[in-house]
């Protein structure tokens, strides 16, 4: 990834740069208006930080992109599977009905034109999509419950269903996360893991330092496998290096600041 030629609190996939009908972001902890733990540039909505302080990063967003802050369709995530699509009837739906119907949502796929969809993430794996034949695109937020619960998968069939896209005609961009060295998971993830099909003896996601330490997990490598295995091309994925834990001083982690973390927001729209 690298910095926004505009902006440097932006980060950019190299790989989605080269698109000329998309416009996507990822942002950092630097350039809002919020303090302490949350300072500066904090996007999560479901924090402890003062929601004035939110709305006003979220507007400085929108001005940085020239466009409105209603462009940008941020759902209420909860670590599941839930996969809407963004059509002209939900863009149609009142304020309240659309903050409803994004609720319990994780992924997000539209052909729209001039929608920023969006993903809040602080360890978790953001990942954007492109159809670059059909002009499909998505965001999915990816934590070890949606990865365990093949919400990359769901999202591609549904991408697929709707709109006839194939994942060789994909893109795909793996953005920021919490690195395996720091991700400690415990008994009861790895169960999950080996009861949904995952190889555990792929030491290269599944590791622990001794027989009887806890596993660590890399959630980025087992959804750039996932999107290889969906048939994506090992080419058309672009996978962060940047690990959220380590870099303190541009990213927020929930595993490093707890339930005082802020949220980075990344986001993928279909120019007009």
């Amino acid at each position: 990834m690298k910095p926004h030629p505009q902006y440097n609190n932006l980060l950019l996939f190299d790989l989605f740069d080269k698109e000329e009908n998309i416009t996507h972001f990822t942002t950092t902890r630097e350039g809002g208006v919020s303090d302490g733990t949350f300072s500066s540039f904090n996007m999560g909505n479901f924090s402890d930080d003062n929601p004035l302080n939110i709305s006003e990063n979220r507007e400085i967003l929108a001005r940085m992109l020239y466009t409105d802050i209603r462009r940008f369709i941020i759902p209420h995530q909860t670590h599941g599977t839930g996969v809407l699509t963004i059509d002209r009837d939900f863009l149609s739906l009142d304020r309240g009905s659309a903050v409803e119907t994004l609720y319990g949502i994780d992924a997000t796929i539209t052909k729209e034109k001039e929608i920023f969809l969006c993903i809040t993430t602080a360890d978790c794996v953001p990942v954007i999509l492109y159809d670059r034949r059909n002009g499909v695109v998505a965001a999915i937020h990816a934590g070890w419950r949606g990865t365990v619960g093949r919400i990359v998968e769901k999202t591609v069939m549904e991408m697929e269903r709707q709109f006839g896209s194939s994942p060789g005609n994909m893109i795909a961009g793996i953005g920021p996360a919490i690195d395996m060295a720091h991700y400690e998971v415990g008994d009861e993830v790895i169960t999950r893991f080996y009861d949904e099909g995952f190889d555990l003896s792929d030491v290269t996601f599944f590791t622990r330092r001794t027989p009887s330490s806890r596993y660590h997990i890399d959630l980025k490598e087992i959804n750039r496998r996932e999107l290889i295995r969906l048939g994506v091309h090992e080419s058309a994925i672009e996978k962060s290096p940047l690990c959220t834990f380590e870099r303190e001083d541009i990213f927020f982690s929930a595993r490093r600041q707890t339930i005082h973390s802020g949220r980075m927001l990344t986001g993928i729209m279909i120019k007009r």
